[in-house]
């Protein structure tokens, strides 16, 4: 069973609580999360070359980084998006009639992996986001949850090198410096990779220029 699979959750009053984000949460919730966790763990490499953080999951199963749809279009434009720069930004050949989970394979192989800095989606951590009445603060997450990355990508991934994505990775990183992981991150002009955002193409050149620049101080030959 992965590490923070639990087959009985805590409980908080009549609700349990998700040993991911700590707050109580539906039966759906913690099912979700079971099943990223076991996608994920299906994919990790043994060995992790380079570990990319992101923010937090999405809230649809279908957009999940590890999620192998038979169909691509399946996924939301920010997940096919991201899912597409990131597998072929590594140098996995994307050729007609390849899976997701044959990319997902060859991701694995070359010691790539993916992980959020919350391991629940940001729409079921912070109430109101999901009805649009709310904004998540990126600077109030990464101090809640910061120094839990931290000590997740220390004690449990233990990669060579951590490429945050997205500018609001940002503020989980000193956390990361403090436990001594400061010559392990690889940031792009002193920041984390900016979000490839469809629709966006000069965001989605600066991901990939940024990517190459990252990849190819790691040492890896694409």
């Amino acid at each position: 069973m992965p590490a923070g699979q639990n087959e009985t959750a805590p409980r908080t009053g009549n609700a349990p609580v998700c040993d991911g984000c700590g707050l109580p949460a539906s039966d759906t919730h913690i099912s979700r999360r079971i099943q990223r966790l076991e996608l994920s763990t299906r994919f990790r490499p043994i060995h992790i070359q380079v570990l990319f953080l992101g923010e937090a999951p999405p809230p649809r199963p279908e957009d999940y980084f590890y999620f192998p749809n038979v169909d691509s279009a399946a996924r939301a434009g920010l997940s096919r998006i991201l899912f597409d720069e990131l597998s072929h930004g590594v140098g996995i050949d994307r050729g007609a009639g390849k899976s997701e989970e044959e990319i997902l394979t060859e991701f694995q192989r070359g010691g790539y992996f993916l992980a959020d800095c919350l391991e629940c989606p940001v729409e079921e951590i912070v109430p109101g986001v999901r009805e649009g009445t709310a904004r998540a603060s990126a600077f109030e997450l990464g101090n809640r949850y910061g120094p839990a990355v931290a000590l997740r990508i220390e004690r449990s991934y233990k990669p060579k090198y951590v490429v945050p994505l997205s500018v609001r990775t940002r503020h989980v990183l000193p956390f990361l410096v403090q436990r001594g992981l400061a010559d392990k991150l690889l940031l792009y002009q002193g920041l984390p990779l900016h979000f490839p955002h469809p629709h966006n193409p000069a965001a989605q050149a600066q991901f990939r220029a940024g990517l190459a620049e990252v990849i190819s101080r790691a040492g890896i030959r694409i």
